[in-house]
């Protein structure tokens, strides 16, 4: 009972993090294990009353993380970047469908637990046959140029809003979300497969706090008005 209640302190702290770009890679941490404890749960098919009150709260960050991805989608709409999405618009909808299938598991594990394992294989299936964390890998390296595609991502956002700090904030959320639901789905995927978990925090501990630091060195390039 202790850790389920230590859950829904973290999980309460994940959703005061995930609003504020400044919280980014300290929100990662306590998020993979609200992950790892959700799957642990779902493995065993949420029998248990405390188990649906922990889906409940993970369903809350998944709420709280579409709100953020509807509020960007209302200021980026009109703004289309030809180069970003014609290198980046496929893995932006791989780590979407990866995210979406954790989610369909989660679900599916609630309506159906007898058949817990069958969701939990499906959504293996799925996470690997869409490359594992190959679309996370690549967007990780397109923010910091080193991929085939030229000039850093955050570059090209910031010369194309003409450093307005407003659009360019909403750019930098909705890459992190991408890294919010991408690295949502990852340590999923290991939790489900019990893999390693702790490759997956020495893999990308650092690189979120670069990502981070990558965004902040943008936004400081900003000015309030254009």
């Amino acid at each position: 009972m202790a850790e389920k209640q230590q859950i829904k302190e973290t999980a309460a702290k994940v959703l005061c993090y995930v609003e504020k770009i400044s919280s980014f890679a300290s929100s990662i941490d306590p998020l993979f294990g609200i992950v790892t404890s959700v799957v642990g749960v779902v493995r065993k098919g949420l029998v248990e009353e405390e188990d649906n009150e922990m889906a409940k709260d993970f369903k809350q960050i998944h709420e709280k993380l579409e709100t953020i991805s509807e509020k960007n989608k209302q200021t980026l709409r009109q703004i289309r970047i030809d180069e970003i999405n014609e290198n980046y618009g496929k893995h932006e909808e791989i780590i979407k469908h990866q995210y979406n299938a954790f989610n369909t598991m989660v679900e599916r594990v609630k309506l159906d637990p007898a058949n817990s394992e069958r969701h939990v294989d499906e959504f293996v299936k799925i996470y690997e046959k869409d490359g594992q964390d190959m679309s996370l890998d690549t967007y990780y390296r397109g923010l910091k140029g080193t991929t085939m595609f030229g000039k850093p991502i955050l570059q090209v956002y910031l010369e194309n809003c003409q450093r307005n700090k407003k659009v360019m904030e909403a750019r930098c959320s909705h890459i992190a979300h991408l890294f919010y639901i991408g690295l949502m789905a990852l340590m999923a995927y290991y939790a489900a497969s019990e893999d390693d978990e702790d490759e997956v925090r020495d893999k990308w501990g650092p690189r979120v706090i670069e990502i981070q630091a990558k965004m902040q060195e943008v936004l400081d390039q900003c000015t309030e008005e254009n």
